[in-house]
């Protein structure tokens, strides 16, 4: 048997945050991700400024999964936000567009990873769970 290089991840439960602007994709999110052993959705938002209310109110999460196009305060502008108020949060951008560029700008401003919308249950799942380990380091 392979060891799962996840494990130590799931050792402490990894406290999510969702953030999108859709609430049927931010609660389909919500009941996926619940699922897995080693993940507990602490909160949700609709935007940046609610989810960084939500911080300053006490929600801990340890990571975001975050939506790159919302409202009032976009994915890019709250990643740089959360990277000087609130740095151990971890960021995974969540989005419709698979640009390059657009890719390359949010991993520069603090994004741990980026995943497009298409993406398979595991491979988000696995995304979350090495946002935490790298800032378990």
């Amino acid at each position: 048997m392979t060891p799962n290089p996840t494990s130590a991840a799931v050792a402490v439960p990894v406290r999510l945050a969702i953030v999108d602007d859709h609430i049927l994709f931010r609660k389909g999110l919500r009941a996926l991700l619940s699922g897995y052993a080693g993940i507990e959705v602490v909160c949700e938002a609709s935007n940046g400024q609610e989810f960084l209310e939500l911080l300053d109110q006490g929600s801990t999460p340890n990571v975001v999964l975050m939506d790159m196009q919302m409202p009032i305060l976009d994915g890019l502008q709250t990643t740089r936000l959360l990277r000087t108020q609130f740095p151990g949060v971890r960021v995974v951008i969540i989005s419709m567009h698979d640009d390059p560029s657009l890719v390359s700008t949010v991993l520069a401003e603090g994004a741990h990873s980026y995943l497009v919308k298409n993406t398979s249950p595991e491979e988000m799942r696995s995304a979350v769970l090495a946002a935490a380990a790298a800032g378990a380091r």
